[in-house]
C-alpha cells in the first residue's frame, strides 16, 4: 500500500528552504525601500535647488527660507516634512545655501544616508553612495 503525502522530514526541509530564502529577501527588500524614499528625498532637494536658482536668477539673492516671506518658494509643509524626511535650509558664513533632508521615523534606519545634503554648488553629501 503506498501512502500519499509528505513526510515530516520533507516538511522541514521545505520550511528550512524557505526560511533561509526569506532570511535573504527580506533585508534586501528592506534596502530596496530605504533606497527608493531616499531617491524622493535627493528629487525634492534638487527641485528646491532649482526653485533657490530662479529665485536668485530673478533676484540677484537667494531667498532667506523655504517658506513664505519675499521667498515665495510655494512649498507646503507636507512636502518639507515627510514621514521620512524633513528638509532644512541653512547659510554659511561665506555665503550661498545648503539644504538638508533629514531622515525620519522609519527611514533612520538609512544610518549612512541619515542626513543628504546639496548646496549652491552642487556638492552633494555626505557621500557618493547616498546619491547613486
Amino acid at each position: 500500500m503506498k501512502n500519499k503525502g509528505f513526510t515530516l522530514t520533507e516538511l522541514m526541509i521545505v520550511l528550512a528552504i524557505l526560511a533561509m530564502l526569506m532570511a535573504y529577501a527580506i533585508p534586501n527588500y528592506r534596502q530596496y525601500v530605504l533606497k527608493s524614499k531616499r531617491t524622493v528625498a535627493q528629487n525634492r532637494l534638487l527641485e528646491v535647488a532649482g526653485l533657490f536658482e530662479k529665485f536668485y536668477a530673478n533676484t540677484n539673492s537667494y531667498p532667506a527660507g523655504l517658506t513664505g516671506g519675499a521667498a515665495n518658494l510655494s512649498l507646503s509643509s507636507d512636502y518639507l516634512a515627510s514621514d521620512e524626511y524633513t528638509l532644512t535650509v541653512a547659510y554659511p558664513v561665506g555665503g550661498g545655501w545648503t539644504l538638508s533632508a533629514t531622515a525620519t521615523g522609519g527611514q533612520t534606519q538609512d544610518t549612512d544616508c541619515s542626513v543628504i545634503t546639496l548646496n549652491n554648488i552642487g556638492a552633494r553629501g555626505p557621500s557618493a553612495e547616498c546619491w547613486e
